[in-house]
């Protein structure tokens, strides 16, 4: 499946393997901050009802902590352009390997015990908000959200259909769709699963899945012996 990829000049960051994988990782960070902190570090659509329900209920300390978790994930955004203008041949690497990095720092109990539940909801919808804006393509220049679902179930849905219409390609197109919505719900499901069992070190799951994606396209790299295309088209 890589090889032909490869072979086919497709960017390592849009094969629709990573992609899975991406949305499994968004889907367990999500999972543990609504865990933590009843808000979303990745689904800024369900943040902005929160932030509703919250304004209605006067529920000042929870609006502030939704509040200040979008915020951040706009800030996030506007580093990884900072990211993609400063290092230009291998910047998603470089995401990712930030996201390993501060996502390991977190899952130190010194260092999470250190930190207040709206902060820690804050680093990781920052780190949410990087991957959001670095990745947002994958197979053959399809669009979707590795950090929200709402377009990947739109478009789930439309191949689906366009498939019993026998529109050539659509059926495997809404498979690929499924697919991330699946990474999605398991992230959720196992991010939230570990946190009420193991706490802060429930972040080892999107931790790995990161390490996973950067081990792979660096040993793809190496066995090809040559200078893949790593970076999204933009």
């Amino acid at each position: 499946m890589m090889n032909k990829e490869i072979k086919s000049g497709e960017p390592y960051m849009e094969f629709p393997m990573i992609a899975f994988f991406l949305a499994v990782a968004a889907g367990s960070m999500s999972g543990y901050t609504y865990f933590i902190g009843k808000a979303f570090s990745t689904v800024q659509s369900g943040n902005i009802i929160l932030l509703g329900q919250s304004l209605a209920e006067k529920d000042w300390s929870h609006f502030f902590t939704v509040a200040l978790t979008v915020l951040a994930f706009g800030i996030g955004a506007a580093i990884t352009a900072i990211i993609q203008k400063d290092s230009p041949k291998n910047w998603s690497f470089n995401v990712i390997i930030i996201e390993v990095i501060v996502l390991f720092l977190l899952s130190l109990n010194f260092i999470n015990s250190q930190l207040q539940t709206v902060h820690i909801c804050m680093i990781i919808s920052l780190l949410a908000g990087m991957q959001g804006n670095a990745f947002h393509k994958f197979g053959k220049d399809l669009v979707y959200g590795n950090v929200a679902v709402t377009l990947v179930v739109q478009n789930a849905f439309s191949f689906l259909m366009k498939s019993f219409f026998n529109q050539s390609g659509a059926a495997h197109k809404a498979f690929l769709y499924f697919s991330i919505l699946v990474g999605f719900g398991f992230g959720g499901f196992a991010g939230t699963l570990l946190t009420s069992n193991f706490n802060d070190k429930a972040l080892f799951l999107p931790i790995i899945v990161l390490l996973v994606i950067y081990t792979l396209g660096k040993n793809i790299e190496s066995k090809t012996n040559q200078a893949i295309s790593v970076n999204p088209k933009g």
